[in-house]
């Protein structure tokens, strides 16, 4: 296993890291469920070089971006605090949970659900580890098909059609908030080719 691409910046070391990491997880569970077999030890070394690869990713935030290193990171007892990093350095965990967040921000202003009057906004975003934060939703939505169309709306919810949406949002939020929505929406909307007369 090796990267399609190097990261240079600090999201793209923190998507990296996340998506190797989610990989060996997966993999893991996978084969301790007997979901999938690996008589020949491949994907077990997949795992193996998915780590690999995510130690050298950790390793080079230390000298990149002043990352300390989660070996180096002062121990403390539970329910103690750690001493301040040093000035111009950030402890990883404290790191990772800062990009964490600067992606679900990303993501979330992304997705027409940063205008919609029914989301329970960003913060609960972060809180349930990404998930569509809509209070009308029955269940739980982890990513839109298309980050302009809502998911009360789509073929696979169906509790709402567009014009209920709209009508919803109207009478119990306000011509403000719908015109917001429509707003996004068209921000959001992908741009379609013009095809010559």
């Amino acid at each position: 296993m090796e990267l399609k691409k190097q990261p240079e910046t600090e999201l793209e070391y923190w998507g990296a890291i996340e998506a190797l990491g989610g990989f060996s997880w997966r993999m893991n569970h996978d084969l301790s469920d007997g979901r999938i077999d690996d008589p020949s030890g491949s994907i077990d070394q997949d795992i193996g070089s998915a780590r690999k690869i995510q130690e050298t990713l950790v390793a080079e935030l230390t000298e990149k971006f002043g990352v300390i290193h989660p070996k180096d990171c002062p121990q403390v007892e539970i329910g103690q605090k750690q001493p301040p990093a040093p000035e111009g350095k950030i402890y990883y965990w404290d790191w990772y949970e800062k990009m964490k967040k600067e992606v679900y921000h990303l993501e979330y202003e992304a997705m027409i659900c940063s205008a919609c009057p029914f989301s329970e906004g960003v913060d609960k975003m972060i809180s349930l580890g990404g998930v569509v934060p809509c209070s009308v939703f029955c269940g739980m939505m982890y990513h839109l098909r298309a980050p302009h169309i809502c998911g009360m709306t789509t073929r696979s919810s169906g509790d709402w059609s567009d014009t209920q949406l709209y009508t919803e949002i109207l009478e119990k939020h306000g011509k403000e908030a719908l015109v917001a929505f429509f707003a996004k929406e068209k921000e959001l909307e992908p741009v379609k080719e013009k095809t010559p007369a």
